[in-house]
């Protein structure tokens, strides 16, 4: 009986252990489950499958893209449509502003580049990125985005790091300081979505339609995605909320009491001072820019919110900008005065 006990106790003991395993092995396998839906195959697999979708898009040297495009770089940016036209080493990238009705376009390749659209006339030089630095602030790579547009590492740059995805498609790229993480659909040779980030610098770009080069992915829906880059109602209307939008000029005279001389600014593609000429800047201490204005109108209410933040910013700069030149003008006459009386 005793024999009996004791081998009843191990079986027992077994049967604890091994359903403690299964348990455990249940909780592992939970733990790597994929979303519904994912594609998921082997490692050798996917690695070929990746091989064979990079040797497509690099032989398929003519392509083009239309999407939406977000840029910021320090806290400063803007948003609006862009077209990419690529014929070879050749670019020409067109980006519109809706609200201001302002375009500009870059075309180049190795070696140049020529920016027009620009206030006084076009710029060119022999790179792209720096060109549009230098005029434009923003940071953008132009050069490399040919290839990081479609999921692909620069040629000829610095060393890439890829993480593939399940389905072998790269998840993200770093390389030359940037990263650059990608979304895409279902099936297809090229990306949805892409959001590039290199210290303060940001890129965000939703296609909207790819032409040649490969398999095109299909046109990017107005998600939830989408929606979250576009988030400048809240934004503008908590800026608004601050001011006297019945009187600018009343607020512009408080600021200038208290020492205060600062214009208003609005951004979009570019930063602008509405209301003002060049040269208006005289005496100006800076420029604040109203949070939530953007080239890309979100619905009716930011067209009424940007009108209106448009009427006040015109409104303000000119009375501030009048304040400081009569304030100048009151100064010379009283040391003039003081001049004439010794």
């Amino acid at each position: 009986m005793a024999v009996v006990g004791g081998m009843r106790a191990a079986l027992t003991r077994t049967a604890v252990i091994a359903m403690l395993m299964l348990a455990l092995s249940a909780c592992v396998g939970g733990a790597v489950k994929r979303p519904a839906g994912e594609t998921v195959v082997p490692a050798a697999d996917a690695a070929q499958r990746e091989a064979a979708r990079a040797q497509r898009l690099r032989t398929g040297s003519e392509w083009s893209l239309t999407g939406r495009i977000a840029v910021s770089n320090a806290g400063k940016g803007g948003s609006g449509r862009i077209e990419w036209t690529q014929r070879g080493e050749r670019f020409e990238v067109a980006l519109s502003a809706p609200v201001t009705r302002q375009s500009w376009r870059l075309v180049g390749g190795p070696g140049e580049a020529r920016l027009e659209g620009l206030e006084g006339g076009p710029r060119s030089g022999d790179n792209a990125a720096a060109l549009l630095l230098e005029t434009t602030g923003w940071d953008i790579p132009v050069e490399a985005l040919g290839n990081w547009l479609r999921g692909l590492p620069a040629e000829g740059g610095a060393a890439a790091k890829l993480t593939p995805g399940p389905d072998g498609r790269p998840l993200s790229i770093e390389q030359g300081g940037w990263t650059i993480a990608y979304q895409w659909p279902a099936s297809g040779d090229l990306p949805s979505r892409l959001d590039a980030r290199r210290a303060s610098a940001r890129v965000r770009l939703i296609v909207d339609e790819w032409q040649g080069g490969a398999a095109a992915a299909p046109v990017a829906s107005r998600d939830k995605g989408w929606e979250s880059l576009q988030s400048n109602v809240v934004k503008l209307r908590n800026e608004l909320a601050t001011l006297n939008l019945d009187d600018p000029a009343g607020d512009a005279r408080a600021d200038l009491a208290q020492g205060r001389a600062r214009l208003i600014g609005m951004c979009g593609f570019s930063c602008l001072t509405p209301g003002l000429e060049r040269g208006d800047s005289e005496g100006v201490d800076g420029v604040h820019y109203l949070d939530g204005t953007s080239d890309v109108i979100e619905g009716d209410e930011h067209a009424r919110l940007l009108e209106q933040a448009t009427r006040y910013a015109i409104a303000y700069n000119q009375s501030l900008v009048a304040g400081l030149k009569a304030n100048a003008a009151s100064g010379a006459t009283a040391a003039h005065a003081a001049s004439a009386s010794r």
